[in-house]
């Protein structure tokens, strides 16, 4: 077996979440193979209309766990524009706590040499490595990590990607695709619904303080593996990054995710020395 083609590693972590019977807590599974929190990150919406970030929309509290909807069928994108799309996509791999192999999916952003990824893929990670749409395998760097929103971004030198633009400023309701890997080292686009912006109830990635960070609650199917993942949708005419997958539970057979949205990614990387090796969080 080729480094390249590790099959994705099934922790016991990585059992989909779901609600516990007569019980208010929703556990979010990492996408990843870990788990979001213990205790109760469950999403809410901001109580108070006064309060609320512009970009939020106001509702009543979410259900235990959230319905966002039926999955769609379709991404509803160009053809040639997803294309595009997935060859800004990536696999990132190495071993990280007690030697063992994770993985999960980046894009390019802001340098064709820089990939986005998931904070929480990073811990104890020291040497990872990326794998790009046409088969090469290089080395990353960490250069900024962002334990809050769960974002990490690395330097790949020689990727050449094209960047992917970023935006969050698409309504409830916007259909895309996630650009998620198969275990076989390909990408896989699948079909999204962003249902609405949430606050998500958590932790900090690598730590116990209790934070709320700031998500897309998604209709879609995903699974290990897909943690880092673009959100792809159209925006003002090109295909644009809206915000990149981090966990998922399970209702009734509907696919419940979680993404970053993209405001948080745009600041990381705006206030970021991106041409620095930033420290790489050990597993505690």
């Amino acid at each position: 077996m080729t480094p390249g083609r590790l099959p994705r590693l099934l922790g016991a972590g990585a059992a989909i979440a779901a609600a516990v019977a007569g019980a208010a807590v929703v556990i979010v599974a990492l996408l990843d193979g870990g788990t979001a929190a213990s205790g109760d990150p469950r999403p809410q919406t901001p109580a108070d209309p006064e309060t609320a970030a512009p970009t939020s929309s106001v509702r009543p509290p979410l259900d235990d766990p959230p319905d966002p909807g039926p999955v769609p069928v379709a991404h509803g994108l160009p053809a040639a524009e997803l294309a595009a799309a997935v060859e800004s996509s990536v696999r990132v791999y190495g071993p990280a706590c007690r030697g063992i192999v994770r993985e999960g999916s980046g894009f390019a952003a802001a340098d064709g040499d820089l990939v986005v990824t998931i904070a929480h893929l990073m811990v104890g990670m020291e040497e990872p490595t990326v794998e790009l749409h046409d088969g090469r395998e290089l080395a990353a760097v960490l250069v900024a990590f962002d334990p809050v929103n769960d974002l990490a971004v690395l330097r790949v030198e020689g990727a050449g990607l094209r960047p992917l633009p970023l935006s969050e400023a698409v309504p409830d309701g916007t259909v895309g695709a996630v650009l998620a890997w198969e275990a076989e080292g390909s990408p896989d686009p699948t079909p999204f619904r962003i249902d609405r912006p949430v606050t998500v109830r958590t932790e900090v990635v690598n730590g116990d303080e209790r934070i709320e960070r700031q998500s897309w609650l998604l209709a879609a199917q995903t699974e290990v593996g897909d943690s880092g993942a673009a959100l792809v949708a159209g925006v003002d005419g090109q295909t644009t990054a809206v915000g990149v997958a981090w966990g998922a539970s399970r209702r009734g057979g509907g696919g419940v995710a979680y993404a970053t949205r993209a405001g948080p990614l745009a600041a990381l990387l705006s206030v970021s020395d991106l041409d620095q090796p930033a420290a790489v969080p050990g597993c505690g």
